[in-house]
């Protein structure tokens, strides 16, 4: 039993003192870097949400003022999200952005077929097929970069 709880105690030891990697985007995250300042990118998403009349709900820092969560949302797909049920609602809104400088400034920002995945529905399907294609044009649009995601 002695010799059990020291080999617990060594592997919690040897896991404490590895250093963790950073995990790199799943295929559910759309990542932008931009020569633009973190505080420069939230202010053109809440421009170009506002000029398309998109519900800009907020921003806010994270982890010490590092990272800026913005949410925003797309009203017209809400009767698709509702359709599949209340407790959908705890995955809105459907646009879920960060902005951070990570050796420049990066935009990640949600895909939103991920509510898909938490709960298939053909409701959200349409929503997320709807919606995907405006929020790419809005991220190329702030990072002022043609193209897809990388």
């Amino acid at each position: 039993m002695k010799a059990r709880a020291i080999a617990v105690m060594l592997s919690v030891q040897v896991l404490a003192a590895t250093p963790v990697a950073a995990a790199e985007p799943g295929e559910l995250f759309w990542v932008r870097a931009t020569a633009k300042s973190p505080a420069q990118v939230v202010a053109a998403i809440r421009g170009y949400a506002e000029a398309r009349q998109w519900l800009y709900l907020a921003d806010f820092k994270l982890k010490g003022g590092q990272v800026t969560a913005v949410k925003i949302c797309y009203p017209p797909i809400g009767k698709d999200i509702f359709a599949a049920g209340m407790h959908v609602a705890a995955m809105m809104p459907c646009g879920h952005v960060a902005v951070y400088d990570d050796g420049g400034t990066k935009i990640a920002m949600l895909d939103p077929r991920f509510m898909t995945r938490l709960q298939p529905d053909p409701n959200l399907e349409r929503a997320a097929a709807t919606v995907a294609p405006l929020f790419e044009a809005m991220l190329a649009d702030v990072a002022g970069t043609p193209g897809q995601s990388q």
